[in-house]
This record gives structure tokens, sequence and C-alpha cells, in this order.
């Protein structure tokens, strides 16, 4: 070549080698750049306890975010340092399409916890029960089916002995203490500042109490979760105590809030703790959220225009301004809700003469409308339309010039209402007398000229007046009412007693009847006058007009009569023993004596008062002459035995040789004793004793006869002796057939309880009185004939308005024999209750809950983007893309998440140039340039000053470059040796098939055998061996 080295060139393959080898050095380092981040510590947590990420222990509660993706990235391994006398909570929240678990172990590997939820669900896990103060705790995130991001939310809490007197110990809401257990030393918690806590009931009796205050215009919502072991029970109160609403369904999370009721500017108190019959125990988590109340009608009325809410009961009614005119009509409008605001009351003034009426009309709202005296609330009228406008009216009561109340009552729903009042004349015609009035007295309240009749013009009409003519005296006592100068007319002869010469018109003047000492207006009350020559006896000298003056007249006052001559106060004419000698004067005629002469007295041997001609017991010894065995003898009149000796004087009347002092029967010679003293003599008396029992009777039943207290026995006393008696009890059954032979009241004993079915009130013992039985359709004489009673209650569900008693009327309760339902909204036979999707929409109820949508209407459906069953209200990843919406640019795109360069075009459709890439890592991009320079800088020099050998660019590849001038050699060499791949991407299949990551990965046909380490062996598997990271090698 002319003694001159031809310079060797450089072959493009030299330089598309090298600016292979820059783009993929470009592309290495800016992959690194976007690798992963778990819990922000830069990339990927540790795969076992070995490498475990570490978390700090100085955060009462913070949420950390990781991935996981099946295949290359199932295990996530956190640890954490816990200080001395600390407890640790942790909870994840994964995608719905993933099924990730949580485990919390100790330093020897030990389970503490474990959370095994199904796809979609959080898990939750707590140290509780586990002393981890001051050693190193692992939180192990396993995959087991799904990609995705995950949220973790720790919490660290003491598990020192509080002081808040909740009954606990821990640190409830990072206080380092125990809640209060009472509202009055309740855990105060700033809402604005935490809008979740955690809290701990550490015994049976704990009881948390928190208060929090809630910014004017605002209400709160709260949740609480906890393990579903447990059942904690939440209750809201408002300043004063009162409670807002509680939660006991014993599901999670239970929540509660301030619903209608208006807490804004004010404290509300949280109270927590277990069910008391089921004691539990164990951490709990709070959220807390604020919604605002401004623009809702319950907490923003205006009602009647008073700039506030109607007073919701009598004695703070709303004041109306009614124009005091004549026939005027108000106009007003409100607002009501059966649910919080049930009641509005206004009160206003009705002008004089006037009366009211209400006209009010709702809208989405049933109401009541009522109408009350201010001053005694005594009703006036009302109205319930369910259909219509509600009147009320004032039409009957008089209320001119006073204050009536009116009530606006919603019944159900909630809605605006409006009503008018209206004041209308009582005096339509203007004449003076009040329409009512009118209408009562009979005229035209509407015709002027037609008015009431008022006699005495005192503003009452006479139909209505009590007193017409004005004198004092009621119409009802009054005999002359429109005449004020008479009142009375005694005799009713049409005079007044003022006019009337004889008042009582008793024919004696009233002039007369004062002189004669008698009472002129009292008909009864005459004078006396004998002898009616109309002089009054007062005033007569011969009273009875006999013709003897009173002065000689023993009788003045009897015609017939004006002598006595014995004095009797018997006149002789009417005296029939004018002398009083004991004969009468007929008897003294007949028997010869003078019957005006006491002197002279007819012959009477027994001194009888009956002359002996006249008289026919001559010895008045009682016993007439004729049949009297000693007429002239009074001590003996009869001789029994004709012995000649009368039966006074006789000791042995009868003759039966028993002396009378001992005979029973002295005049009778058959009997002689009365052993019973009954009259009967003992040989015809068949009970000698008296005792009711005969004599023949006695000796059959084995008593004494002759003594009364010896009875036969006799359980009935029916007069058959028991010995005799078929039915001692006489109660119709025979003793044979009586289960209680000897109780009358009783013969049968059903159940044989010992008590007898009439007094028994469950004859066949089955629990089911008799009465109740047969109203049951139930047998009261057999026990396997019971009612039926599904709530036990002791009502049958015959007659039982609520078979299960879930306090659901039976026919309005969709499940009438099950307690834990009563309705079923979707009618699907599953009631609400244990419907997870009451409306069957698809979405469980708590999910609508949380999503803001109605759990009871299908036509109120949660939004799902990406249909994973989590609405986007709560999805933390609407596109279910694996990057939380917070991080992700396009939500709603599963395709895409980022837009690194900021051209509005997710960067998957539209991938990052060379460019973008380089200017998003500025610093590697800067390294990679000095290295491509660097490359070309040794193929220059390799161009410039190689004679052939082996050049710089070739050492970079390893190859060995024969000569510059053979360009085809140079091919050779590259086609037949590819450059090697770059360090670190080499396959290593040996490895890998010598190595499990888990148990998962074993190959098949191996047993374990129990040995440390743990080793699983087999013919076709070979000895595998595993470590301390719970992977696997094989030996």
């Amino acid at each position: 070549m002319n003694g001159t080295e031809k310079k060797p060139k450089s072959h493009p393959r030299q330089v598309s080698s090298v600016l292979i080898c820059s783009i993929f050095l470009i592309s290495i380092l800016s992959g690194a750049a976007l690798a992963d981040n778990d819990a922000g510590s830069g990339s990927d947590a540790g795969n076992s306890m070995s490498n475990a990420t570490y978390l700090p222990s100085n955060n009462s509660s913070v949420t950390y975010y990781g991935n996981l993706s099946q295949g290359n990235d199932t295990d996530d391994y956190y640890a954490i340092n816990m200080s001395s006398g600390t407890g640790l909570a942790v909870t994840i929240n994964i995608p719905s399409n993933c099924d990730f678990d949580l485990i919390l172990r100790t330093s020897g590997g030990a389970q503490i916890d474990a959370s095994t939820n199904g796809t979609g669900q959080s898990d939750h896990v707590t140290s509780n029960g586990t002393n981890v103060g001051g050693t190193t705790v692992y939180i192990w995130v396993d995959q087991y089916t799904g990609s995705g991001q995950y949220s973790m939310q720790v919490w660290i809490f003491s598990v020192g002995n509080g002081s808040g007197g909740g009954g606990g110990v821990g640190n409830d809401a990072g206080s380092g203490q125990d809640a209060g257990g009472s509202m009055a030393n309740a855990l105060s918690v700033n809402i604005t500042n935490m809008t979740s806590f955690q809290g701990n009931l550490s015994t049976s009796n704990d009881d948390d109490w928190y208060s929090m205050y809630i910014p004017s215009g605002y209400g709160i919502y709260i949740e609480m979760y906890h393990n579903t072991n447990a059942d904690f029970d939440m209750w809201l109160h408002d300043s004063n105590g009162t409670q807002i609403d509680v939660a006991f369904t014993g599901s999670v999370p239970e929540s509660v809030g301030s619903n209608g009721t208006d807490v804004g500017a004010s404290n509300v108190y949280l109270e927590i703790k277990d069910w008391p019959t089921a004691p539990s125990y164990g951490s709990y988590n709070v959220t807390l959220s604020l919604f605002s109340i401004i623009g809702n009608p319950a907490y923003n009325q205006n009602d009647a225009g008073s700039g506030d809410d109607a007073g919701d009961d009598a004695l703070n009614a709303t004041n109306l301004s009614i124009p005091q005119s004549t026939n005027s009509s108000s106009t007003f409008s409100g607002w009501k809700s059966s649910s919080d605001d049930g009641n509005d009351y206004y009160v206003f003034s009705v002008p004089d003469e006037h009366g009211v009426e209400i006209n009010m009309t709702s809208t989405n709202v049933t109401g009541y409308l009522v109408l009350y005296w201010e001053s005694n609330l005594t009703l006036i009228d009302s109205s319930l339309n369910n259909n219509g406008a509600e009147y009320v009216t004032s039409d009957g009561p008089e209320v001119s010039g006073l204050n009536v109340l009116m009530r606006a009552m919603a019944i159900s729903g909630d809605g605006y209402y409006n009503f008018t009042v209206t004041t209308f004349s009582l005096d339509t015609d203007n004449d003076g007398w009040q329409d009512n009035t009118e209408i009562q007295c009979g005229t035209d309240p509407e015709d002027y000229n037609s008015t009431p009749s008022d006699f005495d013009s005192d503003g009452v009409c006479d139909t209505m007046d009590s007193d017409d003519d004005n004198d004092g005296t009621p119409d009802n006592e009054d005999d002359f009412p429109q005449d004020p100068s008479e009142t009375t007319d005694t005799d009713n002869d049409g005079l007044g007693n003022n006019a009337d010469y004889d008042d009582d018109g008793d024919g004696w003047n009233d002039t007369s009847e004062g002189d004669c000492n008698t009472n002129p207006l009292d008909y009864s009350s005459q004078p006396s006058d004998t002898d009616g020559d109309s002089i009054c006896n007062w005033l007569d000298d011969d009273d009875d007009g006999d013709g003897y003056l009173d002065d000689d007249d023993d009788f003045p006052l009897d015609g017939t009569e004006w002598i006595d001559t014995d004095n009797d106060g018997i006149g002789n004419n009417a005296d029939t023993n004018d002398d009083a000698d004991g004969f009468s004067d007929a008897d003294e005629l007949l028997c010869g004596s003078d019957p005006l002469s006491y002197s002279s007295v007819p012959p009477d041997s027994d001194s009888d008062g009956i002359c002996d001609i006249m008289d026919d017991d001559d010895d008045d010894d009682g016993y007439p002459d004729d049949t009297d065995h000693f007429p002239n003898n009074p001590q003996e009149w009869l001789d029994t035995d004709s012995d000649g000796q009368g039966d006074n004087s006789d000791f042995d009347d009868d003759n039966d040789g028993v002396i009378d002092e001992y005979d029973a029967f002295d005049t009778d010679p058959n009997e002689q004793y009365d052993f019973d003293g009954d009259g009967i003599g003992d040989n015809a008396d068949t009970d000698d004793d008296g005792d009711g029992w005969s004599d023949s009777d006695e000796s059959t039943c084995q008593s004494d006869h002759q003594d009364s207290a010896s009875l036969p026995d006799d359980f009935d006393s029916d007069y058959t002796c028991d010995i005799m008696d078929l039915d001692d009890d006489g109660d119709g059954y025979d003793d044979t057939e009586d289960s209680f032979q000897f109780d009358a009241t009783e013969w049968e004993d059903t159940d044989s309880d010992g008590i007898g079915n009439n007094q028994d009130y469950d004859d066949d013992g089955d629990g089911w009185t008799d009465i109740i039985e047969p109203n049951c359709g139930a047998d009261p004489l057999k026990a396997e004939s019971s009612p039926v009673d599904t709530d036990n209650d002791g009502t049958c569900d015959f007659l039982d308005p609520d078979d299960d008693n879930d306090s659901v009327m039976d026919v309005d309760d969709d499940f009438p024999v099950d307690p834990n339902e009563s309705k079923d909204t979707d009618g699907d036979g599953v009631g609400n209750n244990a419907d997870m999707d009451d409306d069957d929409d698809g979405w469980p109820d708590s999910s609508e809950a949380l999503c803001d949508t109605s759990p009871l209407s299908d036509q109120s459906v949660p939004e799902d983007t990406d249909m994973d069953g989590n609405c986007d209200l709560l999805d933390m990843d609407d596109d279910n893309d694996g990057v939380p919406d917070s991080g992700d640019v396009f939500p709603k795109d599963a395709n895409e998440w980022e837009d690194l360069n900021n051209d509005g075009l997710g960067d998957n459709g539209h991938p990052l140039s060379l460019f973008d890439k380089m200017k998003l890592s500025p610093g590697i991009s800067a390294l990679a340039v000095l290295a491509i320079l660097a490359l070309l800088g040794v193929m220059v020099y390799s161009t410039a000053f190689s004679g052939g050998g082996v050049s710089p660019i070739s050492n970079v590849f390893g190859k060995k470059q024969d000569s510059a001038d053979d360009p085809d050699h140079l091919n050779t060499q590259i086609e037949n040796s590819p450059p090697p791949i770059p360090p670190g991407l080499e396959e290593d299949t040996e490895n890998e098939r010598n190595y499990a990551k888990s148990w998962e990965d074993l190959p098949p046909g191996g047993e374990y055998t129990e040995t440390v380490p743990l080793r699983y062996e087999g013919e076709d598997c070979g000895i595998w061996v595993q470590r301390d990271d719970e992977s696997w090698v094989k030996e």
C-alpha cells in the first residue's frame, strides 16, 4: 500500500452495537425510576421475616400503601419495634377482586392473630391479649388471589392502666388512658382534627364515653368496626343527655347519626360498651363524618315568616299577626315532618265580635289541624283529612276578643304547608245581635228588621233570658214572667198575690186569716170554724153550735156531746158505760141496775164484770160451766182418769203408774218418757235421741240411738251413713269411680297432680289453662293437644295478634312466626334483617347505606365504574386498575392511570418517549449520556489508533477484530458471536429448578419430615430443605 498504513474505518455495525447498548442502558435506568414503593420505602416490602421492611413505632395512627401481585410479589413483611407498654392493631383494605390475608407474628414466628376474610373484604388483627411491648412484631400481608394495591392502617396504643373511669385500660383515642365511664367524665375528641380513632373495651364491664363538639351547621355520622366475635354497641346523646340514636344490631359495622336533630354548635356524647347479655372485650375502630345541614328544611325553617321553626308545644307557640278589622284573611306557610318536626304551634288574637276559621293544605305530608282556647287548652275544633285540605272553625264557641291556639301536626311524610286564617263578623246584618244569638233566638241573622224579642231590654233575648221582666225572679219561678209588679199567684186564679185579697184561695180573706192566726198563703192553713158559721172558733162563743155555750159545754167543739157523767172523756151520748161502774148501760138495764149510778151494780159472783145472769163461767176458771168438771171450783176443771180427784191435785193424772213429776206425758197413759224432748214419747218416736238418725239406721250404722253425740259417719250429710252410702261425698259419682271420695267438689283428676279438675286451672297439665285451650282450638283434657304459641308469651297464636312477638302485628308482618323478620321488601322469601340485599338490586344494604343510596329501592343503585361491587363513593380505585384514585390521573379508565408527561393522554396508550423518560429522570439520563459519549469516544479512539489488532471497542463486546480491511470477516464474527446479555439479566434456569418460594411451589410426589429444619423428600422430586424465610432449596 505504498508504505502507507491504511486507517481502519468504523463499521456501521459497530455504531449500531453502541447505540443498542446505550438504549438498553437507558431503558434499565428509566425503569428503575418507576419501581415498587411499599409503605413509602422506595421498594418492595420484604418477602419474609428475615428481610421485613421496618415501620416506625412512634406513630399512634398512620396509613400505608403497598402492592401485591400474583406470581412475582405475593408476600409483604413489615416489622415494628414496639415500645414498652404498647399494643398494636392493623387493618387492611383491598380491591374488590382480590383476597389478601393479614397475619400478626411475634419475633419468634408465633402467630398472635390472623384474619382471612374473603374476596374484597377488609382484614383486621390486634395484639390484644398478647404482651408485645418491648418486642418486635411482624405484619405479614399475604396474597391469596388477585393483584392490586392495598391500604394498611396501623394503630399503636398504650396498654397501661387508664384513669378514665370506664372500667378498662388502654389508650382510647390516643389519649393514653381509658375513656370515661360516664357522660360526666367523657373523653373529649376534637373531630375537626381526627376523623377516626381506636379504642378498647378491656373487660366485660368496660364503658367508654366520648365528647365531641359539632360545628354550627353540621350533623355527625359515626361508624364502629370491631372483631366479629364481639358484640359492641353505641349510643349517641345530645348535650342534655337525651338519646339521639342507638346501634345494637350485633353486626359490623355499627353506626349512629344525629339524623334530624340539630346538634350544631353543641357537644354530643358517644357511649360504647359491650352488650350485657353477651359480655365481650377487644379493640374497636371508630370513623367520624361531619355533614352539612345547611339547606335541609328541617334545620332551615321560616314558619309563618318567623325566621325559625314554629313552637313545638303550646307554651312556646309562635305569634301570628292577624288584622283586627272586619272579615280579614291572612295566609302563611310552614314546613313540618313526621320524623323531624312533628308539631307547629301558633297563637293569635281574634278581633272583638268576630269568629275565626282556618284552611290548611299540605304537600307530601299528611297533617292534623287542631284549634284550642289558649287560656285552658280546651279543644274548639279539629280536622284530620288524609286525602285533602284541613279545616277548623270557631263557629260555635265564643272566641271574640280572645287568644286561640292553632296546632299543625305531621302524621306521616314531610313537606311544606299553607294555611289561611279568616276572621268573620259575628253580626252579619249589623242589627246589634250576633248571628249565633239570632239563630238561637229564632230570628234571621241576615235580616236587619228581624230581631229577637227582649222584654226587659237587657240584651238577652226572651228565648234565652232566664228573667224576662227583670224583677229578680227567674222565669221558671215567676207566675208572671213579663209583669215586673207580680211574681206569684198562690191560688192560680190568674190574679197575682199583690192584687189578690185571698191569696191562697181558701175562702178566707187574707185579713181574716191574720186575725185568726192562720197563713194567708197556705191553702191548707185555714181558720177553725167548727159549726161552719164563718166565724172562726177563735172569735165564736159556741163553737160547735149545739146550743150549749162553750163555757158550759163538756165538749165545746162536738155538736153531738155536751155532758160526761163519769168524766172519762166520752160524752154520755157515745159512752156505753156512763157511770163507769164496770157494767155497760145496756147490761145494767138487763141485770136490773141503774146505768147512771156508780153505786148501783148487778150481782157478779166471780167479779168478772158479767152479772151472774149473763155469765157462762161462774167460777171464772176459764172453762165454760158446761165443760167444767168442777164448775163451782175455780181450782179444778179437769179429771183425766175420772177418779173424782181433779188433775190439779192428783199426783198421777193418767193413772199409768208413773207420777206426773217423772211422767213426760202425764195425761197420756201410753207414754212416759221423751229422751230427746221433742214432744214425742219414746214409744212412738222413731228417733229417740233426736240426732236426725232413726233408731234402726243407728243400729245398722253402729252408733248409739240414745246418744245424740253418737252419730254415724256421713260425709255428705245425706243421712245415708258412709258404710251404706255408694257416693260418700254426694257429688253424683260412685266412690269406685271418684278420684276424690270425700270431696264433693271434685271427682276427676286428668293429670294426676292431686288437684281435681274443678279446682285445677290446667286439667291436662300441659301448661295451658282450661279456659284458654278451647279458645285456641285445643282440648283441655288432653296433654298432647296444646295450643301453638310461637313466641312463648302465654298467648296462643290463634289469639295472639303478634305471634312472634316482634312488635309487628301479624296482619302487617311478612313473617308472622319469625321474630327476627317482619318485612320482605323484594319478596324473595328472605326477611330484610337476614337479607343482605333488601331491594334485590345486587347491592348489599350495608354498601348502599355507605354509598348514599336507598337499600329499600331497586331503582336507587350506587355508581360502580369498575363493577367490582364497591361503589365509586367508597372505592379507593374506581376503575380497578390497581392504582388508588388519589394517585390515578384517569380514575374512571381502567387502561390508564399515569400521564407523566402531562400531555393529557395516558402513558399506557401513548407510551413515554425516550425524551420524556430523560426529562423525568434527569440524573440518570445524564449518566446515560455520559456512558454513550464514553462509548463513542472508545469507538473513535479504536478507529483512529487501532492497527488491526484487538480494538478497545471489541473489548467492550468481548470479540477480537482480525482485520479492519476485511468487512466480511468482521460480519462473520458478529453474526456468529452475538453480544452477551448484560450483567444481571442472565437466565438462571438451573437455579429456578432448585428453588421454591413457598411450600405451594414445591414439586409433587414428596412427603414432609418433622426435622429442624423441615425437610420435603420424594423419589421423583428429590430432597428439599426449608430456609428461615420459609422458602425451599433443593439439596
